[in-house]
């Protein structure tokens, strides 16, 4: 349409441009809410593999030295000659929980909300949290415990069961 010489957009012009540009918003804020929703799980699990191998590899240590003590950091340190029951393993568990948190690991989700507690059941439901926790072996606490470490995403929950040799009769 030409004004006095000029040319102009219509008005009916000027909302089909607006409504697309509302469309494009609207698609975009739901691919970006999906991605950054599967980087947070990504990098919880992320954070779950580091802890598993950590956990796993420290213990491995363990039996190489044939006891004695590993030392995570100059202020953390695990003993291997604890006597393999619930309150020992859980004590464990909490010199592992609190090197973790000393190394900065934080929720992906929610900044505020733990990254890793040590607590029995209930307390894997925060997404973006990891769960430490003992457990008994095949055929009861008699036999001995061992090692579980929950992840939480908005998606799933990952399951390890860590059982350093001999700790299950």
């Amino acid at each position: 349409m030409k004004l006095n010489g000029h040319k102009a957009f219509t008005l009916i012009e000027l909302l089909v441009v607006v409504a697309i540009i509302g469309i494009l918003a609207a698609v975009g804020v739901v691919a970006y809410n999906g991605y950054t929703a599967s980087a947070k799980a990504n990098s919880t699990i992320q954070q779950f593999k580091s802890v598993e191998k950590h956990i796993t590899n420290s213990l491995k240590l363990c039996d190489i030295q044939g006891g004695g003590t590993v030392e995570l950091s100059p202020t953390r340190s695990i003993n291997c000659n604890i006597v393999n029951n619930k309150s020992n393993v859980n004590g464990m568990l909490d010199v592992f929980k609190n090197y973790y948190l000393d190394q900065g690991f934080e929720n992906p989700y929610n900044k505020n909300d733990d990254a890793i507690v040590r607590t029995g059941s209930g307390g894997d439901n925060v997404d973006g949290r990891l769960r430490l926790d003992e457990t008994e072996c095949p055929g009861g606490y008699g036999n001995g415990t061992m090692i579980t470490l929950r992840a939480k995403t908005h998606k799933e929950v990952q399951l390890s069961l860590i059982k350093p040799d001999g700790w299950c009769k």
